[in-house]
């Protein structure tokens, strides 16, 4: 490694201009800064005392800042918490008068009158006048009782069966959609929705006072009602209460928290916000409050409407008062925003508690500042005296007095300070005595490198390895004076084995010494490949494992520096030094030029290794050009003689055979007398075919001239055939369709008359059906005439009991005014006997009624039950009779079905035959018309097929073959 300098070359003229313009500036920054400096001549007691007040007063304005904005923000942030908590409370309020209303009419619901004007509306009936009055005054006394505005009572079919307010009787009445929902789910719904002013017109309610004729909010709850017998809804109960104008939904959340502001707004169709109702209870209003004051905008209203969770908070000014305010939307049933709840909570108690913490903090400061003021004189004083020893020592040491140091009486920043000052001290001394060492490490490093650069002279690529490896070891033994110095190789397995060494006298050898790690391959292999150095002064203080000291030990190891070396960038070998007689502290400068020493021996080596096989590449090649050489001489001669044969072929002598020896060229010419006698065979047999084939040709071209006469007869005939054939098979289609037409309509009347007889089938279980359930009817309308007779025997008995009651009510008052006023608390009681001795009389009255009423109308359904019955049998009779009619039907065309599908199937079997036989013709008609073509153009064939063979007999008689030679 060589350090670079970087040279700049500088002109004279433009370096002293520069240095007289920084002069300049630094003389004009004396002069800005002197006039700044007031501070830094101060005293250390002046700057202290400044210090403390100027930070005081820094650190007491600051917190009281940060402390008021923390308490304001905090103590905003909690309200408005606060206020999106009480929001709540309006939403309770808000839905007390719901649930209310929901408890109310579900138990209005199961009202016997309820169920039976909805039942009847249900049916297609009317109400009765009676009923129609009875219903609505049910209504009438829940609005009374609720308070509320509507209460309607609607059937299924969405129209009004009986109104609270207006006679609204078959009028549509279906508000944003609740009876429809109602009717669908069979659920209560409670909602809130936005009323137009006409329906308020049309519905005529007891509206709050001060309201104008203007869309109201309202409360509804649509509660259904159900049919005793199926549980289907039949009717839905609307009750309805007007949010606008009343206070009882802020007066409630008001009273919950003794003071603030509560409202309630609506929303219009086009999107604006009107006041429903509010109360305002704040500090400076009086303790009744002020009533409906609107809020000075409504972005928080709009901000709480778009809310993914209804909710939005902020902090408004409504009248004198601050508020941290919340809002909170109202959905109705299709989650449209239709009314959002306001809750204030005033800043008023916020203020009083911000106003009284600061006069607590403007105390405490001004007590902390005094306190600070004599705090910092003192450790002025405290600071000052320790500053001028250690000045004193300061200049001390700056006047060459290396020996002096500053005492250490404190362990505070002034004893810090003294401490670095003799630690400065110290350094600089030992940075002196290390200057000098250092001409003396730099002299040392010069020789080694020249040794280094004297080491790489001496190698040649043609030294050996082991040469080059003796000569490293024993210069590297040299330059760091050690005892022993190693070159440890590995094989493949990673085990070691001492190939060089160079070792004192009065040291054991290792050469030729195995020294296996059986942990080396998998911890240490990667981490020397990657360029790792290990220096170990003392093995017994190193925490070296004991087998590793064992291993070391025999060769009276002490201290030891162990680095890799890399041959072609794989780790090969470990260079390692050896200190015997003493333990040794390796210097870095040691490792680094012991390091350096393994990469040049890699590089010899590396270098030795490629000469080595460059060397013996060339060899290789010499050796291989020669043996090329001679083998293409050979191959030549061997050519040579194959050609001289190959004439011979060439002019058609079949005859000649090649030379066979060894070699390619020997095994070429074995192929090639193979080939040739293939050909000789070939040549022959062609002699002799087309001998044989312009023998067979001269007889045979007459007989085929005479076939293709024949066939061409036989196609023509076939043709006339094939017209008439077709004639026939148009007929037999013909016939053949009509027959399927027959076989068709026949097959649809016999499946018409067996669903004849199935549906006839049906209706008669059918009309059994309907004879027992009329029978069983019957018997349970006899069974419920029995049953009203009772009902009759227990209301005469109950009338009975009454009059006795009665009676009994009349003596107890005589017996009372007899007693005086004694007696005037037991008349209050017998009146009240004798009232309901009237009324249980009265009702058992309408009771006989109704029993009469369903005695007549059982009587009158028991007879028109006989008359049903009688009217099933003999329906009975006349299907069982039509039945047996259709049954005779039914097999007369079964058997119609069967002659008609058979006729088909023959006429059909006719078809497919004459159409084979029309195929067949055709096909022989074509198979002639190719017979004929095929003989003339065979005749034309044989004949060119002759002259070919004549010219084919010509070339092969240009060979000559052993057989021609012999004869």
């Amino acid at each position: 490694e060589s350090n670079t300098e970087t040279l700049i070359e500088v002109n004279p003229e433009t370096a002293l201009e520069t240095e007289h313009k920084g002069d300049r500036s630094i003389g004009q920054k004396s002069k800005k800064s002197s006039k700044n400096n007031w501070f830094s001549d101060l005293s250390v007691q002046s700057k202290q005392l400044i210090g403390f007040f100027a930070s005081e007063v820094i650190s007491i304005v600051g917190l009281m800042g940060v402390a008021s904005f923390l308490i304001v923000s905090s103590g905003r942030s909690q309200l408005i918490k606060q206020a999106e908590a009480e929001v709540s409370v309006v939403d309770i309020q808000y839905n007390v008068k719901i649930n209310q209303m929901g408890f109310g009419f579900r138990g209005q619901s199961d009202n016997p009158a309820i169920i039976r004007a909805s039942l009847l509306v249900a049916n297609g009936q009317t109400l009765t006048p009676a009923e129609q009055t009875q219903v609505q005054q049910i209504l009438q006394n829940e609005i009374t009782a609720r308070q509320i505005e509507y209460a309607t009572l609607v059937g299924r079919d969405l129209r009004i069966i009986s109104s609270a307010n207006m006679d609204r009787n078959s009028q549509t009445f279906d508000p944003v959609g609740l009876v429809s929902k109602v009717i669908e789910n069979s659920q209560q719904i409670k909602a809130s929705a936005i009323v137009p002013a006409d329906e308020l017109q049309r519905e005529g309610p007891p509206l709050p006072e001060g309201f104008n004729n203007q869309d109201a909010l309202i409360r509804y709850t649509a509660t259904p009602v159900f049919n005793p017998a199926n549980k289907d809804v039949v009717g839905v109960l609307i009750s309805g209460d007007i949010v606008n104008n009343k206070l009882p939904i802020a007066q409630g959340t008001l009273d919950a928290f003794g003071s603030g502001y509560a409202a309630v707004y609506q929303r219009q169709d086009n999107g604006a916000f009107q006041l429903a109702t509010s109360l305002d209870v704040g500090i400076t209003t009086n303790t009744q409050g002020q009533a409906h004051i609107p809020l000075p905008n409504t972005e928080l209203l709009e901000a709480a409407a778009l809310s993914p969770t209804g909710i939005a908070s902020d902090r408004i000014t409504i009248g004198e008062n601050t508020y941290a305010v919340a809002a909170k939307a109202i959905k109705d049933i299709n989650d449209q925003t239709v009314a959002v709840l306001v809750r204030g909570t005033s800043e008023a108690s916020l203020n009083a508690l911000i106003n009284s913490s600061l006069r607590v903090q403007l105390l405490i400061a001004v007590v902390a500042l005094g306190t600070d003021i004599v705090l910092a004189i003192a450790l002025g004083r405290s600071i000052a005296a320790p500053l001028k020893h250690l000045q004193s020592r300061t200049q001390q040491f700056a006047a060459g007095n290396r020996g002096v140091r500053a005492d250490l009486k404190s362990k505070d920043e002034i004893g810090q300070l003294a401490k670095t000052f003799n630690e400065l001290a110290n350094t600089i001394t030992k940075s002196e005595r290390q200057l000098r060492g250092e001409a003396q490490t730099q002299t040392q490093q010069a020789e080694r490198a020249s040794f280094l650069a004297d080491l790489a002279i001496q190698v040649r690529p043609s030294m050996s390895q082991q040469d080059i490896i003796s000569l490293w070891i024993d210069g590297a033994r040299n330059a760091l004076q050690v005892d022993r110095v190693i070159f440890y190789a590995f094989d493949p397995e990673w085990r070691g084995i001492v190939t060089a060494e160079s070792v004192g006298e009065a040291w054991p050898k290792s050469l030729n010494t195995a020294i296996h790690d059986p942990c080396f391959a998998e911890k240490y292999v990667e981490k020397y490949r990657q360029g790792r150095i290990v220096a170990i002064p003392d093995i017994y203080q190193a925490n070296l494992t004991k087998c590793h000291i064992e291993q070391l030990e025999p060769y009276q190891v002490r201290a030891n520096l162990v680095v890799p070396v890399l041959v072609a960038n794989e780790l090969t070998a470990l260079l390692i030094a050896h200190q015997c007689d003493r333990p040794r502290e390796w210097t870095e400068g040691e490792a680094n030029f012991f390091k350096q020493l393994s990469i040049q021996l890699g590089y010899a080596l590396t270098q030795s290794q490629l000469f080595q096989q460059k060397e013996q590449a060339r060899l290789d090649a010499e050796a291989l050009s020669e043996q090329q050489r001679q083998q293409k001489e050979s191959l030549q001669m061997q050519l040579v003689e194959l050609l001289s044969d190959v004439e011979y072929v060439a002019s058609g002598d079949l005859t000649v055979r090649a030379d066979v020896t060894a070699g390619d060229i020997g095994t070429v010419a074995d192929f090639f007398n193979s080939i040739i006698e293939n050909l000789r065979q070939i040549v022959l047999q062609v002699k002799e075919s087309s001998s044989q084939v312009n023998t067979a040709l001269g007889a045979n071209a007459a007989s085929i001239r005479s076939l293709a006469d024949t066939a061409l007869k036989q196609a023509e005939e076939t043709t006339s055939t094939l017209a008439s054939m077709d004639e026939m098979i148009r007929s037999i289609n013909v016939v053949a369709q009509r027959a399927q037409e027959a076989a068709s309509v026949a097959n649809m009347a016999s499946q018409t008359a067996e669903a004849g007889g199935v549906a006839m089938d049906q209706t008669v279980r059918t009309i059994l059906r309907l004879r027992a359930t009329v029978g069983e009817t019957a018997k349970k309308v006899k069974r419920l005439g029995e049953a009203s007779q009772q009902i009759s025997k227990v209301v005469a008995l109950i009338n009975q009991i009454a009059m006795q009651t009665n009676l009994l009510a009349i003596n107890a008052g005589i017996e009372a005014a007899r007693a005086g006023e004694e007696g005037q608390g037991f008349a209050v009681v017998a009146e009240e006997v004798g009232e309901l001795a009237a009324r249980s009389a009265a009702a058992t009255q309408e009771i006989e009624l109704i029993v009469e009423n369903i005695q007549l109308e059982t009587s009158q359904v028991a007879e028109a039950m006989e008359l049903g019955t009688s009217q099933v049998v003999q329906g009975t009779q006349l299907v069982e009779e039509a039945k047996n009619s259709l049954g005779q039907i039914t097999t007369v065309s079964r058997q119609i079905d069967a002659l008609v599908a058979a006729i088909s199937e023959a006429t059909v079997s006719q078809v497919k035959t004459s159409e084979s036989v029309s195929r067949l013709m055709t096909e022989m008609a074509k198979v002639s018309e190719q017979t004929s073509l095929s003989s003339l153009q065979v005749s034309s064939s044989l004949q060119e097929t002759v002259a070919i063979a004549q010219t084919l007999q010509e070339s092969v008689n240009t060979f000559k073959v052993e057989e021609e030679a012999k004869v």
